[in-house]
């Protein structure tokens, strides 16, 4: 999920979808600084059964994606 900062959103909006059947998810962390901490909460609260991992794509501040599964 890439949309542009809008990633927190779209998870509130999935909410019951992600609850039912537990998609694995690709979430962009670097739009807004508060991405970081406040996208792995949400994600967790909605089912904390999800293992997360952080991978870092580039040598700026750009590409850094949370993968939960």
């Amino acid at each position: 999920m890439d949309i542009e900062g809008a990633e927190y959103q779209s998870l509130l909006g999935a909410l019951k979808t992600i609850k039912k059947y537990r998609p694995k998810l690709a979430i962009c962390l670097y739009h807004k600084p508060e991405d970081i901490i406040e996208i792995p909460h949400i994600i967790l609260s909605i089912n904390p059964d999800y293992k997360l991992a952080i991978r870092h794509y580039t040598t700026c501040n750009w590409e850094t994606v949370l993968y939960a599964y």
